[in-house]
């Protein structure tokens, strides 16, 4: 794996598992994070029981197992933004 592509999925973990995990400040992006929050909350419990909420483990899990996320859950972190359309396909 190249470093730039390595450096992207690190982002794109970091990402996944604050917006799984972390309230935001203003409304629209709190009601964006409750929905993703609601995608993929049974994900991170199906995928990463072990692991800690919003931590590093957890993270690295919930980027592992990308492609076994829901489409629910992609759609939803497709949606807010958090990765790009069609990332956990290629």
């Amino acid at each position: 794996m190249t470093s730039t592509r390595r450096t992207i999925r690190q982002i794109v973990s970091l990402a996944l598992a604050a917006a799984l995990l972390a309230g935001a400040g203003t409304p629209n992006a709190e009601e964006s994070s409750r929905q993703v929050r609601r995608a993929c909350t049974g994900d991170y419990k199906r995928l990463c029981p072990r692991e800690k909420p919003d931590s590093p483990e957890m993270r690295y899990c919930m980027e592992a197992k990308g492609r076994m996320l829901s489409r629910g859950c992609v759609r939803a972190l497709e949606d807010d933004g958090i990765i790009p359309r069609g990332y956990f396909k290629g």
